[in-house]
């Protein structure tokens, strides 16, 4: 009995990865969350100049994901707050090497993780994320730490400007969101 359920349990994880898929364009969508103070209050926003280039826009999740690359222009920040976008652009993603974009590409693809190459101030990071697919809708998750990528003044300029609001902490850890609509 336990390895007829285990084989169905089986089955229904290589099921739902080989389930057919079509990316609807310019579904994607990838937001953030950073944070701020010594009791680390999140900060919402997304980068809405966001493109998606797929290996294929239909087949298996593996099919549509493995190699689809992603461009994202840092030079539009939706936050909800005009001047916090202003100081975000400006102060952190604006003196980047390698000007305001940032590349990723999906290196692999598993029943539950993603993973991202992530190039972002002349730096490239593999960086897993946490997936599901509910109905068609694609949404990952994941972690980075922005001094990885070497943006320790980007970090300190940032801080510098919002000391006040940020109570003299920004954190160099940011959560990651990235959301599509995969349904056929």
């Amino acid at each position: 009995m336990k390895s007829i359920i285990t084989s169905l349990i089986f089955l229904s994880t290589i099921f739902s990865i080989q389930a057919r898929f079509c990316y609807q364009q310019d579904s994607v969508k990838v937001s953030w969350v950073a944070f701020k103070t010594p009791a680390k209050a999140g900060v919402k926003g997304s980068l809405p100049a966001t493109k998606l280039k797929l290996n294929k826009s239909s087949g298996s999740l593996n099919d549509i994901l493995m190699k689809s690359s992603i461009s994202i222009n840092t030079k539009e920040v939706a936050t909800g707050n005009k001047a916090r976008d202003k100081k975000i652009a400006k102060f952190f993603f604006s003196t980047m090497a390698g000007g305001t974009n940032i590349q990723a590409s999906v290196t692999k693809v598993t029943k539950k993780m993603v993973t991202l190459s992530i190039t972002m101030n002349g730096k490239t990071k593999k960086v897993p994320m946490s997936y599901e697919v509910n109905n068609g809708a694609f949404k990952a998750k994941g972690f980075i730490d922005v001094l990885d990528f070497s943006l320790n003044d980007e970090l300190s300029a940032i801080n510098k400007a919002c000391k006040a609001l940020h109570e003299g902490k920004t954190w160099a850890d940011v959560e990651l969101h990235l959301e599509a609509n995969l349904k056929c």
